[in-house]
């Protein structure tokens, strides 16, 4: 008796941690599921990998006309004419009085660098992690900016101050250096200062701190492009004309957006029918859609009502023998 009552505590516990290591591993497959679903698993791998075939794109495109040094050289010289027409050529009085401080140029030299590519990214993160709602827009606005650029690079090859006779090349001579002397040397293409990047990426970033944050300190935001904008003059790597055409090309990718909007407004875009459909419209339709659904279930639920209502047996037909005798004595006759 005992060794039986052993035996059914033993299968009873047996069953129950069964029960238990079952219930966990289906709890844990349900939690994988609901972090694949969510923003943070399948959603955050597909953002990531659109950034990377965008950052080969675009380094891609950025190699294409790097060799074309004599139009580079022209339109350089052309930009200086421009900016003393306009009575602004200042950079190398900018660089002269910031040369006489090497403490100032070498942390300028390392904005340059550490604030360019590293910012957009923790900008896109923060986005992305915490104000998810306008990730996208913003996102959408820097790769617009970004491929926008890269079209007026090829399409007007500029080479940088630090090129031209006048002005040092200060991470060659202070460090870090991250350009090889060679213009036709490496990877980089160091003929594409207009517009200019580093600025264009700081002022989008700034413009999205301010609007997506509501603390009065957001507006200290604005140094960062400000730093930036006096590391690409005094690193000699832009003329202040490149700042100038990333703001015009942001600010008109702005404008641009907001009169798309409007237009669009409610609609959205039908990849089936090729056309903008109205929100209400398709909701109208989805409507329309669920009533014929409904009338088709009533339908068929009438049918079924028909099918299953009972046969009634025909009735049973009397039979008189005598009837039958006279009939054939009738018949006989």
């Amino acid at each position: 008796m005992s060794m039986m009552l052993r035996d059914y505590c033993c299968h009873e516990e047996e069953r129950i941690v069964g029960s238990a290591i079952g219930a966990g591993e289906r709890g844990t497959v349900r939690s994988v599921a609901s972090w694949w679903r969510s923003r943070y698993g399948a959603q955050l791998f597909v953002e990531i990998a659109i950034c990377g075939v965008l950052l080969i794109i675009y380094r891609t495109i950025r190699g294409v006309n790097r060799t074309d040094l004599r139009a580079a050289f022209a339109n350089a010289r052309d930009i200086v004419r421009l900016e003393e027409w306009l009575g602004l050529p200042f950079e190398d009085n900018l660089q002269r009085f910031l040369l006489d401080h090497p403490t100032i140029i070498k942390l300028l030299n390392h904005y340059y660098i550490w604030f360019h590519f590293p910012a957009a990214i923790g900008l896109l993160l923060w986005l992305y992690l915490r104000h998810h709602d306008r990730y996208r827009p913003f996102r959408n606005l820097m790769a617009f900016a970004t491929f926008s650029a890269l079209l007026i690079h090829l399409m007007f090859p500029l080479a940088p101050p630090r090129m031209m006779h006048g002005f040092v090349d200060t991470m060659r001579e202070f460090g870090p250096s991250i350009y090889p002397k060679n213009a036709l040397e490496g990877t980089a293409n160091q003929i594409a200062a207009m517009p200019s990047l580093h600025f264009g990426w700081a002022m989008i970033e700034a413009i999205a701190v301010i609007a997506v944050l509501k603390s009065r300190w957001r507006w200290l935001i604005v140094i960062h492009p400000t730093l930036m904008t006096l590391s690409i003059i005094a690193t000699a790597n832009h003329w202040w004309i490149d700042a100038a055409a990333a703001a015009l090309l942001i600010l008109g990718g702005i404008a641009g957006w907001r009169v798309v909007s409007v237009w669009v407004g409610d609609r959205r875009w039908s990849w089936t029918k090729l056309r903008f459909q109205s929100e209400a419209g398709i909701a109208q339709l989805e409507s329309f859609v669920n009533e014929d659904r409904s009338d088709d279930v009533g339908d068929d639920a009438d049918g079924e009502q028909l099918v299953l209502q009972p046969v009634r047996a025909p009735s049973k037909v009397s039979y008189d023998a005598n009837d039958d005798t006279d009939d054939r004595r009738n018949f006989v006759g």
